[in-house]
Parts: structure tokens; sequence; C-alpha cells
């Protein structure tokens, strides 16, 4: 649990702000919560737009700052994810009407909130009237199989038997950047989540992001790049002009390195290839392969070799780090139902550098896997000690500087344990994971030790329990229960409940303060 008395209260949202200062909640709108409508017919759940506008409280207590909503499109009867349209330029009856849209996204900037709307541009529905018409024959590829190493097949071949839009086409491309730039107009959103970008050819996404910028210069775009490979996922976004790409490699990182003990064997051949047996016909590609591939025991070292891939990104602060989303086993389900597990690829996911995107149900504990449990109906009030330790981590990343705006720093990188700094000379924090069904201890050597004027005592508080721990010379001794994570934060001081006082470093039993004002601009609603 997140100290209420150990950090200060994040500051009022407003309209504009970066987006290296969000944190993005994802909304399957079917699965997530009705309010009013009749009763909806399997495999439906009635989920809609109303409902999301009547959690929209919910949503602002727990601290997110943008909404990520599944497509809107009107979608074949089967189509209750949004992914398989047959109007791209209707809203589905189903989740509401265009004017139900508009109202959620005035009432959320009205709160401060951005809103991402979910856009399909590889492909249409099965029974969508143009993928019938012979006179849109040249609109779509042939449908021939995907051979998953083959770039070209990636991008021409058709997705489940999916109608393939050619959007070398250039009236396909007119088409897809002409209704994109609509659905902008017509709705007011900050930004669109893109879905299968590898499965798109690059020269769209260059021309699609040129002209969306062009008429929208702070327009968000964010990337769906399935792959575990970093150098791959960043030419989207150094070259094809996008944002924003899913962070896979953290992803895959965190999935695989705390799902086990570090002391556990790694799983059998027989053992991976019994759950493959399962669910792989239900299972991205890259999953597939990280399973494939999950042999050895964890490692912790695994995040240092990850940081060490960070010159591969044109803007590593605007990656989108994620643990689970829609399409994959959530991650306590990963983790054998573990919540002591949960709470550490929490930890390490809204302390990491980025984007950080929450899935709906993960605050609660929500499980599942890909046969169609990860996408069951949001389970509110599941598990309320959950969902307050995700609140005061998300309380705790928006109202520390470090965490947004921080250069991130290796510390500490072996078997069982993974420490980091994030600093930006405002504040600092220091969030260590211990693997380990054992308590660990690290005397952790941070980068200014020997420095000139490095060996200033300084006070670092724990944000979880309000302990203080003392650096001395530039070093700092860190104890870490099994299975759990540890946040320090250095520069606030708490000094009544709901006001702060600024520290730089404060000397063992010093009572020197510095304070500073915490007045924001005034929240603004609109665009």
């Amino acid at each position: 649990m997140i100290s209420s008395q150990a950090m200060p209260e994040p500051k009022p949202l407003f309209l504009p702000r970066p987006w290296t200062q969000d944190i993005i909640y994802m909304v399957l709108l079917d699965r997530f919560h009705r309010a009013g409508g009749a009763a909806p017919q399997p495999p439906w759940h009635g989920g809609n737009l109303a409902g999301v506008r009547e959690k929209l409280d919910y949503l602002a207590d727990l601290g997110v700052t943008a909404l990520w909503i599944s497509p809107v499109y009107k979608n074949q009867a089967d189509g209750f994810h949004g992914y398989w349209p047959v109007d791209f330029y209707a809203v589905d009856p189903r989740f509401g009407t265009m004017e139900e849209l508009k109202e959620l996204v005035k009432e959320a900037h009205g709160r401060g909130m951005k809103v991402l709307l979910d856009m399909v541009l590889n492909h249409a529905g099965y029974e969508h009237p143009m993928a019938k018409d012979p006179a849109y024959k040249g609109w779509f590829h042939k449908g021939q199989g995907i051979h998953w190493v083959d770039q070209r097949s990636l991008e021409r071949g058709s997705l489940h038997g999916l109608p393939d839009f050619a959007q070398e086409n250039d009236e396909v491309a007119r088409y897809l950047v002409d209704m994109s730039l609509w659905w902008i107009d017509a709705t007011g959103v900050d930004g669109f989540r893109l879905d299968a970008v590898k499965h798109v050819p690059k020269s769209f996404w260059k021309r699609f992001s040129r002209e969306i910028h062009e008429r929208f210069p702070d327009f968000f775009l964010l990337g769906e790049v399935f792959r575990g490979v970093p150098r791959y996922i960043a030419h989207y976004q150094r070259e094809g002009g996008i944002d924003s790409v899913l962070d896979v490699p953290f992803a895959d990182t965190v999935r695989s390195a705390l799902a086990r003990d570090c002391e556990d064997p790694g799983p059998s051949l027989w053992r991976r290839l019994t759950e493959l047996s399962r669910e792989y016909r239900t299972m991205l590609f890259n999953e597939i392969l990280r399973k494939v591939f999950a042999r050895r025991p964890t490692d912790m070292r695994w995040f240092s070799r990850l940081l060490e891939c960070e010159h591969a990104y044109a803007h590593p602060e605007l990656m989108a780090t994620f643990i689970d989303n829609h399409d994959l086993a959530r991650f306590v389900s990963e983790a054998g139902g573990s919540k002591e597990r949960l709470r550490m690829a929490l930890g390490l996911l809204l302390c990491w550098r980025g984007i950080p995107i929450l899935t709906y149900g993960t605050e609660v504990g929500m499980g599942g896997r890909t046969e169609g449990s990860n996408r069951a109906p949001m389970p509110f009030g599941a598990d309320p000690e959950m969902l307050a330790f995700t609140r005061g981590l998300v309380k705790l990343r928006r109202a520390v500087s470090a965490f947004t705006g921080g250069k991130q720093v290796g510390l500490v990188a072996d078997r069982e344990v993974f420490a980091f700094l994030r600093d930006d000379h405002d504040t600092r924090a220091i969030c260590a994971v211990n693997n380990s069904r054992h308590s660990q201890k690290r005397l952790i050597d941070l980068p200014w030790a020997g420095r000139p004027g490095g060996g200033t005592p300084a006070v670092w508080l724990d944000a979880m329990t309000g302990e203080r721990v003392v650096e001395r010379g530039g070093r700092i001794e860190v104890s870490v229960p099994g299975r759990s994570l540890r946040i320090l934060v250095v520069g606030w001081r708490v000094a009544q409940p709901g006001s702060a006082e600024r520290m730089s470093a404060v000397r063992p039993g010093s009572v020197r303060r510095r304070s500073r004002s915490h007045s924001p601009p005034p929240p603004r609603g609109g665009e």
C-alpha cells in the first residue's frame, strides 16, 4: 500500500499538457459498463458509451489521465470488440450514438482527461459491403496467408482472413486518411491508437502521419507494433512518423522475468508445448515466440539488457508501456494468480519511463487467458486492496516529476534484484524490485558517488511505508522483502496531510526547508 502520508497530492489535471505526463486507461467498450439499453445478444455484454460516461468519476478517482476506447465503428453481428467494421463512418448503435461519443469526449475534457479512439486501417470486417462489391476489387489484397517472418507478407497478407486493404493504392490511402480526419473533426478526440501497424506498408504510415499532423500538429498517434524487437518497432516511430508505439519489449521482459521466483527452474519443454497447444490459436505470434523460448530460470538482469536498447528509439519517453492487454493473457494469470507479482509488475510499469497503459480490470486483479476470459466484463469492486494499491501508484507517478520527466539509469542488476533511478534534478526516485522468495539487501552506489558534494547525507522517503532511508557518501542500503518492491523518493517532505514541502537533500535531523508553490494553471476543458 502506498503511504498516504508519504507523498503530496498530484497537481490537478489541465489541458493541454505533454503526453509524457499521461497515464492511459484502455477500455474494451462492450466489456466495461452498460448504462441503459436493451439486454444484448451474445457474444455482446452491453457495455456502451453511456456506461463509460457513468464511470468517469471512477476513472478520475483512479487517477488516470487519458482513455483509450476500443473501436466504435458499426460492426458485424459478432464484432463486439469493434475490430470488424462494416461502416467506417458510423457509431455502432449497440455502443450508442455519435452524440453520446461527443458528449463523452466533452465530459472527459472537462475533467482534464484526454481521449484516444482505436482506429482500424489495416482491414475491413468480413461482412463489409465494399469487400463483396466487385467495384472495390482493387481496394483489397488477394487474401493470401501471412508468413510471419516476411515483411512483405505481413503487409499484404490477410490477418485472420479479414479483407486486407491495399494501402499502396492511392484511392485506398486517400479514403483511409480522409476517414480518419473526419473522426477527428466530428469528435474532438486527442489521439488515435492505430491497430495492426506492422500489417500496413510503412510508406502509408509516413503519408498518414504527415497528413494528420499537418492538419492537427498536436494530435497523438500511438501505434500497435506487436513485436519484441526494439530496433524493429523503433522504425515506425523514427521513420514512420508515429509519435509512440507499444513498448512490447518492456511487456515481454516483465511477463518473462516476473512470472516466477528466480529460484524456480525454467518451464520444461513439455509444459511449454502443453500450454501452447491449448492457446496458440488465440495467441499473438510474438507471444508464441516468447513462450517457446522461455526455457531459462528468470533473471532480473533482463531489465538491464532492456535499458541497453534505449538508444534504438527516437523518443523513448513517448514509448507506451504495458504489462497486459485485451490481446494477451492477463498478467496475474501469467503469474499463477499471484497478487504479489502483480504489485511488482504494476510498480515497474508506473515507475518506468514512457507512457504507462493500464488495461481495464488490471487495477482490481482481473485475470484471464486468451481463449476469451482476458476480455471478461469489468469486475468493479473485485479487489479493493489492489485498487487502492494501484491508485496509490498512479498518484505517486503524477506527484513526483522524476517519473514523468526524469532520466532513467540502472543501479543494480543481478539474478534476484533490479533497481533503477529516475532523476530530473528536482526530484529523484529509486525503484528496487526483488524477484526472490527471500528478502534481499543491496548497498547501492548512486551516480554521484565520489563526486564533489556527493557525500552530503540525504534522506529518502519510502513511498509505501513512510520510512526514511539515509544516503551517505552517494551510497544507500536498501532491503527489499521477498516478491516485492520498494520505491524511495527524495525531493518531497510532507508537513501536514494534504500539503507538501520541497527538500533537495536533507541532513538527518535538519529542519531547514524550502517550500515550493503547487499552483498549476487552472483546469481547462476543450481541446
